[in-house]
């Protein structure tokens, strides 16, 4: 990995750089805490950005563990695919190479699109390259409804705004809260084009039909769930209309041996919206399933 830069985020420390994948460009990555300390793999969900964890990772590093972030391709400040390829073979390409880089088996977090890869790559590598997992409300089969509002929000942030005012009322709108409270943390989430309109720091390509809903998407999660060889964790929010009651009992039927907590009243946004909830049964798990 290649260092680029070193900041202060709170209480941790974070080193910021970037990955080369084999498919021939870089992921942005932040590195946290002692090295030699047990390490957990965040990933992000569609969208989003590997700052989007700040927050949990400070929690991580103060409760003794590392920690590596990285933006997927196409986000944040990773590159753009040069052929648009945004499938989930490609991302899971993209995280079989850093775990395989890495000097002992990481626990990986992910959420939403992020879990999608997570699982993936967890179920193929098994447990000689992967501790345990962490799928944050995502599962096999997903509510039609709420992946149609996640694909509204992509829809209507393709062209643009024409303000960080109007770009953060989509955000609550999508939200169903307000999630926009520090102009320039919102700010730092949005780009300017070429037409000086702001637009969120995602390839726009991203945004695909077949990024949301690739064919046979819930057979082959669900396949994968059923291989998983690894303690998994699924985290899910009682409101989430992606992640129902019904998404949770296919997926037990899938991996019985996996734990699923629910947050009441969080919805599908619940580490922005429940974090501390969030972090405590995250770390339980990781304390409990890493000899901590």
């Amino acid at each position: 990995m290649a260092v680029v830069k070193k900041h202060s985020d709170a209480d941790a420390a974070v080193v910021s750089g970037h990955i080369n994948v084999p498919d021939g460009f870089r992921l942005a990555v932040d590195l946290a805490g002692n090295p030699w300390q047990h390490r957990v793999l965040f990933l992000h969900g569609g969208g989003q950005s590997r700052r989007s964890w700040h927050r949990a990772i400070r929690n991580m590093v103060g409760n003794g563990f590392s920690v590596l972030s990285y933006d997927l391709r196409g986000h944040g400040d990773s590159d753009w695919a040069p052929d648009g390829d945004y499938s989930l073979d490609a991302h899971v390409r993209d995280l079989k190479a850093i775990i395989e880089s890495l000097p002992s088996r990481p626990s990986i977090v992910g959420a939403a699109f992020g879990g999608r890869v997570a699982l993936e790559a967890t179920a193929a590598l098994g447990p000689d390259l992967v501790r345990n997992l962490v799928l944050v409300d995502l599962a096999p089969r997903l509510d039609p409804a709420g992946i149609e509002r996640v694909r509204s929000f992509f829809r209507v942030s393709r062209d643009g705004f024409d303000s960080i005012e109007q770009a953060g009322a989509a955000l609550d709108q999508y939200a169903e809260r307000s999630m926009t409270r520090n102009f320039f943390k919102l700010r730092g989430l949005l780009r300017i084009g070429p037409d000086q309109r702001f637009y969120w720091r995602w390839d726009p390509r991203v945004g695909s039909d077949g990024f949301f809903t690739p064919p046979d998407l819930e057979a082959r999660l669900s396949e994968s769930a059923a291989r998983l060889a690894v303690p998994t964790l699924l985290v899910r929010g009682t409101d989430s209309d992606l992640v129902t009651d019904q998404s949770v009992a296919h997926f037990r039927e899938c991996q019985p041996a996996a734990e699923v907590v629910s947050i009441p009243g969080s919805g599908h946004l619940m580490k922005a919206q429940d974090l501390n909830v969030y972090c405590a049964a995250t770390l339980a798990f990781l304390k409990a399933n890493t000899g901590r």
